[in-house]
This record gives C-alpha cells, structure tokens and sequence, in this order.
C-alpha cells in the first residue's frame, strides 16, 4: 500500500504537465512544494475512504496498467515540503505557497484544473487533467472520463 509517485502510472498529458512543473516551477523557483501522490492502488485509497481523508468513491487517482487500454491515473497532489509534508492551512507560509504554486501551475499548465479554486471543498493540492483535454486525445489514449 506504499505512496505512488512515479510517473508511469499516469496519463501521458499529465506526465508532460509534472515535467514542466517540476523543471519550471518547482526547480525554477525553489519551491518548498514536492510531487506526493501520482497514481493510487484501491486498497491504499479504500484506507483513505476509511480515515476520512476521501469521500469520493471513484477517484481520479485510481490506475490499472492491466486493463486494456490501460487505465491511467489523472490526478496528482503536490504537497508543502520543507523539512517535512504538510498540508496545514491554518499557517500562513504554507497557505501562501500553496496559493501561489496552484496558481503558477494553471499559469503553466491549461491543460490541468486546480481543486483550490474550489469554494465548495478546497484542496490546495490536487491537479487533474481538465476533461476537455482528455476528450481531446481520447481516440489515442482511451481512459475513464
């Protein structure tokens, strides 16, 4: 049940989008933001179901590369990293990083949406691929929309 943070899980239009992340924001910038979770195994998130750390049932981080046409994992978190994780938005540092990473990363990225932008359920660090853009390249790379 270990964290997946290898790219060979995802969708090849988000392994495009973390390349330039990293090399145009996060290494550009030395920002104190890391790649937390890629793709996730079910048994890892019926846990997160289970603690309350999720709600959704089918999650965008969900991958099998068995299934033909494999089925590719569309979201990432990216977390504050700087001597350890947080996701602690009550302090100030952290919040800011966080606003300002999500909002270089929809500069970079149009491809990508941010759940910080959502006022109903904020989380300031998971990105999916916008599902225009899997629309878009469905006919290539199949996948669950």
């Amino acid at each position: 049940m270990n964290i997946k943070r290898n790219i060979d899980v995802v969708h090849p239009i988000l392994v495009m989008s973390i390349k330039k992340i990293q090399k145009d924001i996060i290494d550009a910038h030395n920002m104190p933001i890391r790649l937390f979770e890629t793709g996730r195994e079910h048994d890892r998130h019926e846990m997160l179901i289970k603690r309350g750390k999720t709600k959704n049932i089918i999650s965008k981080h969900l991958f099998n590369l068995e299934n033909v046409p494999p089925l590719y994992a569309t979201a990432v978190d990216y977390v504050f990293f700087d001597t350890k994780w947080s996701w602690n938005l009550r302090d100030a540092t952290t919040n800011a990083w966080y606003i300002l990473f999500g909002n270089l990363v929809l500069d970079l990225c149009p491809e990508l949406q941010w759940s910080g932008t959502n006022r109903k359920s904020v989380n300031y660090c998971h990105f999916e691929i916008k599902e225009e853009s899997l629309i878009a390249m469905f006919d290539k790379i199949p996948c669950v929309i």
